[in-house]
């Protein structure tokens, strides 16, 4: 399994981008998709055919009002390669609007099939060779993170927002685990660092990487140049690739 970040920034990062992420196995999984996530994708790979599923965490701006330029590439490109939509029944909902909003009736006029698949909070779900689970974390909108394996191989991302012990357990013994850490400070509606690093290491997580961290703590807070863990540990960029 190859994890490939194509972006690390917080919702108004100017230089990150969205966070979000390909998984690459036999197939290929698009984790979020904000409105900066379209770019980063064509400059890896425009290739209409390139995705085979894309997973949707929370209905925030920045992690689904891609979809609607990211689909209608598709399209106009000449995709026929069925794709399907992972995320909560509320979510999904929300994807079908918000395609409608961005450009009406384009939805009517795409040659390609798309299936939905619901996610929910700790069942299963299988697409192709991968093994998904999901967990509620504590945010400003329902969000679920989930688990991925295949082959063997375990890596977590967690979308947005604080841990559950519901979280935990999803991301127990994780090869990797992608993990938004907003700041320092402790909040109600987001992963601090402290805990977060603490709670990687109790759940025997191999390699935590740290993303959407807040514009200013990324570019002048010397913490996180600091920072010591018993798991690997990584501040996540833009084409940081991570092989499993």
């Amino acid at each position: 399994m190859r994890i490939t970040l194509l972006g690390a920034g917080e919702a108004f990062d100017e230089t990150l981008g969205n966070t979000s992420a390909l998984v690459t196995d036999e197939s290929i999984v698009l984790l979020d998709c904000g409105y900066a996530a379209p770019f980063q994708v064509w400059r890896h790979d425009a290739s209409p055919d390139l995705i085979d599923a894309i997973y949707i965490s929370h209905a925030h701006a920045d992690h689904y009002f891609g979809l609607p330029a990211l689909l209608t590439r598709m399209w106009e490109s000449g995709r026929k390669k069925p794709l399907a939509l992972i995320s909560h029944r509320p979510v999904l909902e929300k994807i079908s609007q918000v395609i409608e909003l961005g450009y009406p009736g384009i939805s009517k006029r795409f040659e390609f099939a798309i299936e939905n698949i619901e996610a929910a909070a700790e069942e299963d779900v299988t697409f192709r060779e991968f093994h998904m689970r999901f967990a509620p974390t504590i945010h400003s909108v329902t969000n679920l993170a989930v688990r991925m394996e295949a082959r063997g191989t375990t890596f977590c991302y967690s979308g947005d927002g604080m841990f559950t012990d519901a979280s935990r357990a999803v991301f127990d013994g994780a090869d990797l685990l992608l993990h938004e850490a907003f700041s320092f400070e402790e909040s109600t509606v987001h992963a601090d660092i402290p805990r977060l690093i603490e709670m990687a290491e109790q759940v025997h997580v191999e390699h935590l990487v740290l993303t959407h961290v807040q514009r200013g703590v990324r570019k002048s807070d010397a913490r996180l140049r600091g920072l010591h863990s018993k798991v690997r540990l990584t501040l996540g960029a833009p084409g940081s690739v991570f092989d499993l």
